[in-house]
């Protein structure tokens, strides 16, 4: 376990879903758990902390998730340091949506009818998630 790992999460009351933000000092993941369980079943990649290797280079980060390759996410975007922002997440009223804040802003989206969440940090979708959508958000976020 890296000791640049970062963890926060949070339990809806009436879904028993799980929101876990996982940042193991490489890259952050998003992950929604089932009722009642710590398997994830839906994730969605947030940020590198690393510059974005080349597509052909992420078969070498096995034994966790990967960061986003080059060309769906830019250096620009990346996050030195977790613990310099704050972090919350923001669920509909069913627990079936999760948002994930950093320092008051949406960056990630999952819900439980996907497998694959929104992140405002690709460039396009892919393997790491889709690229994100501001109507998806406002969907089922109006009042923010």
């Amino acid at each position: 376990m890296s000791e640049n790992r970062f963890v926060i999460q949070s339990l809806h009351e009436v879904s028993h879903r799980l929101a876990i933000f996982e940042d193991d000092g490489t890259s952050g993941w998003l992950y929604l758990s089932a009722p009642d369980e710590l398997k994830p079943i839906g994730d969605v990649w947030v940020h590198n902390r690393i510059e974005a290797p080349p597509v052909a280079d992420i078969k070498n980060y096995f034994g966790g998730p990967p960061p986003a390759a080059a060309g769906y996410t830019e250096d620009s975007l990346r996050c030195h340091d977790p613990e310099d922002h704050s972090w919350s997440f923001a669920w509909d009223v069913t627990g079936e949506i999760v948002a994930l804040l950093c320092d008051g802003c949406p960056i990630a989206l999952l819900a439980s009818f996907e497998r694959r969440g929104w992140s405002t940090k690709l460039l396009r979708s892919g393997p790491w998630g889709n690229e994100w959508s501001n109507s998806t958000y406002f969907k089922y976020f109006p009042e923010v």
